[in-house]
């Protein structure tokens, strides 16, 4: 009889990072032999279990994360925040045990549960069931609230959130394994706890078929009023401000003014730009709602520069299907379209879109984020850099010196039209097959699941 793993998250199912490496997780470890189970919110796609407070903008689970870290304003005291936080803990407790009950788990992933202030009263309880039950529990913490882009966000309002957070977030306890996806959460982890955190970085199926122009996602360019000949700049990630998205715009921007280095131009994919070639940034990822106001802000740079942008997220999926007779196309659909990858993130756990684009052999724009600096760039990738600092506008988004900016609109241009750039992708392609193929993540997982 098949062992039972379950795999347990806020929201899974959609293109964010973390519900993408959980499909892969999913799809290694039924590769092993296991029997896996996923757990979420009910935000999710394809969850084989919901429980409805795992989902982290739960009106009560929002409450909890307001007062605790933004202003302490709707509870008369300590006493009953706490009692309002436990109670909700239980019940996500008492939830997953029925779940238990039934399929008997003799490991548990769980992502990002103990690491994010989004989401506090999920961490007491898991921790709960891992010292309560014979639940082998791996922690995979894809982000902590201390560091990078969050640490200015979450920040404790009263005493009794600090010690909780000491406790919960994250817990040490020999019932719970932790693992990171980079070196600075390795080292930050050891800092804080006295762990020292298994590294599993984001891997990716480079064994897969290439994703090509198919009978499904022919018409992808007109559907959304797109030209063959258009200059196609992809971002796929979500739209959240660490994603540093108003840079692709700036990007797209410095491109359209050099235009006339790429008309009458051949690119090295084939395509011919001409005149009335548009250049077009197709925005592939969702907005959570705490993101809606940053969307509104790039929305009106958009504007302001004039540039051709097309939001997309609403047809875009994990997987293709039809919902209500519309058409989705899969994330991997974007990329067959694409000439030109932007990955502008200021801060990332790893970097889902980097690997992606990478195995679709495209032209990458990075701006060289720490984690890309510490872990990925000494893997020998030859990218278009946007450096690794950063300024603050007046709109609150960011910028890149000037120069900079020229440089990497020089370079990109350059790439695009050069005969050698197919083989700068391959090469790229051999090193992220060498680091970052589905052979290391089954490596990983085996590593993990020793007892």
């Amino acid at each position: 009889m098949k062992q039972t793993i379950g795999i347990c998250h806020y929201r899974i199912g959609k293109t964010d990072g973390v519900s993408l490496e959980i499909h892969k997780r999913k799809k290694a470890l039924e590769q092993l032999g296991y029997q896996v189970k996923l757990i979420a919110g009910p935000r999710s796609i394809g969850t084989d279990y919901v429980i409805e407070e795992l989902e982290f903008d739960n009106p009560a689970i929002l409450k909890i994360k307001e007062n605790a870290f933004f202003k302490f304003k709707n509870f008369d005291s300590v006493t009953v925040f706490r009692y309002y936080l436990y109670k909700y803990t239980e019940i996500i407790k008492q939830k997953f045990l029925k779940i238990y009950e039934k399929e008997n788990f003799t490991y548990l992933f769980l992502h990002n549960i103990f690491t994010h202030g989004r989401h506090i009263a999920a961490a007491k309880a898991f921790c709960e069931i891992a010292e309560e039950t014979k639940i082998q529990v791996i922690a995979v913490n894809h982000d902590f609230y201390w560091i990078g882009s969050y640490k200015d966000i979450y920040k404790p309002q009263i005493p009794f959130v600090k010690q909780y957070l000491k406790k919960y977030v994250p817990p040490q306890t020999p019932k719970i394994k932790h693992a990171v996806s980079n070196s600075i959460n390795q080292k930050a982890l050891e800092k804080r706890i006295g762990v020292k955190a298994f590294i599993c970085p984001d891997t990716f199926d480079f064994k897969q078929q290439p994703w090509m122009k198919d009978q499904y996602n022919q018409d992808f360019l007109s559907h959304f009023g797109l030209k063959s000949n258009d200059l196609i700049v992809l971002q796929a990630t979500r739209i959240s401000t660490r994603k540093g998205i108003e840079l692709a715009i700036e990007v797209v921007k410095q491109l359209g003014q050099m235009k006339k280095k790429l008309v009458g131009k051949t690119l090295y994919n084939g395509k011919k730009i001409t005149p009335n070639s548009q250049i077009v940034l197709i925005l592939a990822g969702y907005a959570e709602e705490d993101s809606l106001d940053y969307k509104r802000r790039l929305q009106d740079l958009i504007k302001k520069t004039g540039i051709k942008a097309v939001f997309i997220a609403n047809q875009i999926g994990a997987q293709r299907r039809r919902e209500k007779g519309k058409k989705i196309y899969s994330l991997w659909d974007t990329y067959v379209y694409a000439d030109l990858v932007t990955f502008p993130s200021w801060w990332e756990g790893w970097g889902n879109q980097f690997i992606e684009a990478v195995f679709a052999k495209k032209p990458i724009i990075v701006f060289e984020y720490p984690v890309f600096r510490a872990d990925i760039a000494k893997e020998g990738y030859q990218v278009i850099s946007l450096g690794h600092k950063l300024k603050q506008t007046k709109a609150g988004l960011v910028t890149v010196p000037e120069l900079q900016l020229k440089q990497a609109t020089d370079q990109t241009i350059s790439l695009l039209t050069n005969k050698t750039t197919k083989q700068l992708l391959e090469s790229n392609f051999r090193i992220g097959k060498r680091y970052h193929s589905e052979a290391i993540l089954i490596q990983q997982l085996k590593q993990l699941l020793k007892r």
